[in-house]
């Protein structure tokens, strides 16, 4: 029978090959059927074996219910299969009982014509060496475990920074503004009984900025509480859900009617019904707020599905819409296209959105041409989630 194709290994013109002695490291051979049948001086003192052609989980001193007999035997099964060299990291106790860290390097053995005859051992004490690293490197999967780890720790801590500016949003801040408050109020008053016109216009900016200020704080404030929050997934009816936000939605100063396109078949996804419902309610009050000189306004609310079997949604207006160039800054904190005198607002509604959609496993994107409205698109995949999150008191 032709044995399989396989890396060549070097052939061994004399069976059994005579591991190295005198050696800093345990050297033994391994038979085809998982037995050891030659070993060096430093193996023999090591183990200490009663005789020749033990099975090798036995020569180590395990026990026969030990897993790391199974371990072994899929290791020489493998050896015996591919054809590569391998190695294990296990736990070993010497015959006279102290327990070390040991590395097992195998390299597979043949004869000349290819035939498997079993393996050689390099038995590594890693307790001996200082250098660990620089002699043994990680394994692909021991460098991801201290990767993800080390990632662990990070985001513990990212996590205790972002409570204690959640902290310090929540009441720190907070109380040197309502003195500023205090203290302008008082002045816009002394302003009033002396006459001073300019100082009492002076005062009314400043106290419309501290207030301007106070509202960005609370804002900030729930947004990282949006961060922090715990989600909690369930089915949710979008058709009922977005013609509930639909009702609360604000007439325009005028009066004039808003002609509102709702899909009649918006789908069932898994997500928060809460937050998703804020993603449509701040979208749907941007389009209210961005048609309000729109003659005849139009807001269109569609959805369909994506070729990953995601869902693709998209409030759509005709309203003023604004310059492309700058859409890289739409969806961040108190960025705003259009100047706070024309159109009130601090720019953290479709921030919040954003965050929402992006902790539901999605993304959102917008498309807009000045003067001919604005389409903004959010796409949730198919009942994917971020990690739940414990709320912690603000």
């Amino acid at each position: 029978m032709t044995p399989p194709a396989n890396p060549p290994v070097s052939p061994v013109t004399a069976w059994p090959p005579t591991p190295g002695q005198r050696s800093p490291v345990a050297l033994f051979v391994v038979t085809a059927d998982h037995r050891v049948c030659a070993v060096n001086e430093t193996a023999e003192a090591w183990f200490q074996p009663p005789r020749m052609l033990l099975p090798l989980a036995t020569f180590l001193g395990m026990a026969d219910h030990d897993e790391r007999g199974d371990e072994l035997q899929a290791l020489a099964d493998d050896l015996k299969a591919r054809r590569q060299p391998r190695e294990m990291r296990l736990t070993l106790r010497r015959a006279d009982g102290q327990v070390f860290p040991a590395l097992l390097m195998t390299t597979p053995l043949a004869d000349g014509e290819g035939h498997h005859l079993g393996f050689e051992v390099v038995l590594l004490d890693l307790a001996r060496w200082t250098d660990r690293e620089a002699l043994v490197p990680r394994t692909q999967d021991e460098a991801m475990v201290l990767r993800l780890q080390s990632m662990e720790q990070s985001l513990n801590l990212l996590q205790q920074e972002m409570e204690g500016f959640s902290q310090a949003l929540g009441h720190d801040l907070r109380a040197p503004l309502r003195h500023a408050t205090s203290y302008l109020r008082l002045l816009r008053e002394r302003a009033e009984t002396v006459g001073d016109a300019t100082l009492q216009e002076y005062g009314a900016n400043a106290q419309r900025a501290t207030q301007r200020m106070g509202q960005m704080i609370e804002a900030m404030h729930d947004y990282v509480h949006l961060c922090r929050a715990r989600l909690s997934p369930q089915t949710v009816p979008l058709g009922p859900l977005v013609h509930s936000v639909r009702a609360r939605m604000p007439a325009r100063p005028d009066g004039a009617p808003i002609e509102w396109r709702i899909s009649e078949a918006l789908p069932v996804v898994q997500g928060d019904p809460m937050l998703l419902a804020e993603v449509f309610r701040h979208l749907m009050d941007n389009a209210v707020k961005f048609t309000r000189t729109t003659a005849q306004p139009v807001i269109d609310v569609g959805w369909e599905r994506t070729l990953d079997g995601g869902h693709r949604f998209r409030v759509e207006d005709n309203g003023v819409g604004f310059d492309r160039m700058h859409a890289d800054k739409l969806f961040l904190l108190f960025q705003r296209q259009h100047h706070s005198t024309e159109y009130e607002g601090l720019g953290v509604g479709l921030a919040m959105a954003y965050r929402i959609v992006e902790r539901h496993g999605g993304r959102m994107f917008c498309d807009a041409t000045p003067g001919g409205g604005c389409r903004v698109q959010f796409v949730l995949p198919d009942g994917t989630l971020d990690a739940p999150r414990q709320d912690s008191p603000a």
